[in-house]
């Protein structure tokens, strides 16, 4: 059977096996294993002809190989484990078959123990840059291993000088992250929308006896401002466990991967119970999705699997739907999934659940932050401080509002002859659209201290939906593409929403005028999350009539483009326009 040469480098947790070729440590670049060192070519493994060796090279005039100085080549033999210090590293090598090879996975080397044969005492965990400050009260035979290495040990008084290489690099990254805090950048989080600075970011402990937050309760990992960090960059826990999730300082929520290196965009849906919110963010995503590679050959995907699961599971029901009942979103509700509890001000309150979608443009990543709020979050009285779900509306980078025509007393006049099953609904309520702009612009100019003279700069696009039923009362003529070869038009957007305004400004002028009040920058869109009219179904567990898409039948139109121009007003040089 085969033999095979491994090298696990203890310091990065970083596994290599031999392709025959030469596995070299050293101080260059071009290293399989980089150490802090003189040479650039310290030494390297090589397997040829079923013998292995390893060469020391350059300024290495010794080195450890199992608690014994050596200071020539030796031969690594099978089925053995060579444990090597060697300058600022230590590694264990091993030459054998697969199926007697260690479980390299189980290794856990940021937890550290220590074992006093003459007391037959063990000392831990610590973590590795600990380990020079407990080195001189010990004996100098005491042994040191870490989780996970069983029955193999290095000499601490060998790996005292890999420690305070760790140690050394390690403050080199407090000292980075000491730098963030003079940094005059503020982070937002998308989770309870409070400011703070990247030097405040909190860590999520790993280990699993820190189980237990004071704020998240005994069932969620505890939180903590980080002191120490491994080699690596990533902060440890107090039982000097890596970890690599990070929290908000006030909520305590957990934020995105690679948040700090990102460009946050929070995009607000606003919108009345029933216009349909649920369906037109499902769909705009997924429309993103495959807009953006296609058009412009940017990725567009998932911030965080996890998080935005609700939002993809609706995505699976209503594009993979075989029904009707099987494609039905049901409404929105602020005690449902698509809100969570978090602590905001002193206290619990319900939230919306932010989903999070991370757009690559070259070597930036910006992150769009999109929420499906309950229709009753914007009514008049509910913007409490024990229901602040709406509150995003202030520091977002543009505000999405979904007019629904359905609901609207001159289109359902106009579309008397429709058999769309939603111009029959029980929750037609007249003037509620025009009240729900009002108190948007009222709790606009509240928190941001904006006087009844000014006006907002943030993009506002409303989006006259459920085009498909209304679409041909705009004439024959067909709106102008947002898209064309590759690039985003906006002075096409701009020509199709002086058309759309002339033709809503006829119908409910009060829209407009409240639209504009809010923001100098206005645009008008028309959009269809469905693609066409829903049809009547009975749902078997509550024996009533619902709405929902027509099997099979769910072909979204122009439901990207709003935010496409929200973007573009954001981050212009993000995406290809022509006006680049």
């Amino acid at each position: 059977m085969n033999k095979q040469l491994y090298i696990y480098d203890c310091l990065s947790g970083k596994l290599r096996a031999s392709d025959g070729n030469f596995m070299t440590i050293g101080a260059g670049e071009k290293n399989t294993f980089r150490l802090r060192m003189k040479s650039d070519n310290g030494g390297s493994f090589a397997q040829r002809d079923n013998v292995c060796r390893f060469f020391p090279h350059g300024h290495v005039s010794s080195y450890s190989l199992n608690g014994v100085v050596i200071s020539t080549d030796v031969v690594i033999h099978p089925e053995r484990m060579y444990l090597f210090v060697l300058s600022g590293g230590c590694f264990i090598c091993w030459y054998g078959t697969d199926s007697s090879r260690p479980d390299f996975s189980q290794y856990v080397p940021t937890i550290w123990y220590l074992y006093n044969p003459s007391a037959a005492e063990w000392y831990g965990p610590y973590s590795l840059t600990d380990l020079p400050m407990v080195a001189p009260e010990l004996p100098g035979d005491v042994l040191a291993t870490f989780q996970g290495l069983e029955h193999c040990a290095f000499l601490l008084r060998d790996i005292v000088s890999v420690a305070e290489y760790a140690a050394s690099t390690a403050e080199t990254q407090i000292e980075e992250n000491v730098g963030m805090v003079t940094s005059p950048s503020e982070l937002r989080c998308p989770n309870c929308w409070e400011l703070f600075r990247p030097a405040e970011i909190l860590s999520i402990a790993s280990h699993p006896e820190l189980m237990g937050d004071e704020k998240l309760g005994e069932h969620a990992m505890r939180r903590f401002l980080p002191e120490r960090w491994n080699p690596s960059g990533l902060p440890l826990d107090s039982m000097g466990v890596s970890c690599n999730e990070y929290a908000c300082p006030h909520c305590h929520c957990k934020l995105p991967p690679f948040f700090t290196e990102t460009h946050q965009h929070i995009i607000s849906l606003v919108g009345v119970p029933a216009a349909g919110k649920s369906y037109f963010l499902t769909s705009m995503v997924s429309e993103l999705e495959t807009l953006f590679p296609r058009e412009f050959g940017m990725p567009f995907r998932d911030a965080d699997p996890v998080t935005n699961e609700p939002l993809n599971e609706m995505r699976m029901r209503l594009f993979s739907a075989q029904t009707p009942q099987e494609a039905y979103l049901a409404k929105t509700h602020m005690h449902g999934r698509l809100y969570q509890k978090i602590w905001k001000q002193g206290m619990q309150v319900n939230m919306p659940r932010p989903f999070i979608y991370n757009l690559n443009k070259d070597a930036e990543t910006h992150s769009i932050v999109l929420y499906d709020n309950a229709g009753e979050d914007f009514q008049p009285g509910s913007d409490t401080a024990l229901t602040p779900g709406s509150q995003h509306l202030s520091v977002a980078s543009g505000i999405l509002f979904l007019f629904d025509p359905t609901a609207n007393p001159g289109f359902r006049r106009l579309l008397q002859e429709s058999t769309d099953p939603q111009l029959r609904n029980n929750l037609y309520r007249p003037g509620r659209q025009a009240l729900l702009l009002a108190e948007s612009e009222m709790r606009l100019r509240t928190r941001l201290n904006l006087p009844p003279s000014e006006k907002l700069q943030v993009p506002l696009a409303i989006i006259i939906g459920k085009c498909d039923t209304w679409k041909y009362l705009l004439g024959p003529e067909a709106l102008l593409p947002a898209v064309r070869n590759g690039m985003f038009m906006p002075e096409h957007i701009d020509i199709n929403s002086t058309r759309l305004r002339q033709f809503i400004f006829n119908i409910a002028p009060h829209i407009c005028s409240s639209a504009e009040a809010i923001s100098s920058n206005v645009r008008y869109f028309a959009a269809s999350a469905l693609g066409e009219s829903p049809v009547e179904f009975m749902d078997e567990r509550s024996g009533t009539v619902l709405i929902g898409p027509a099997s099979g039948s769910v072909r979204p139109v122009r439901v990207a483009e709003p935010l496409l121009w929200v973007l573009h007003n954001a981050s212009p040089s993000l995406i290809p326009s022509s006006h680049s």
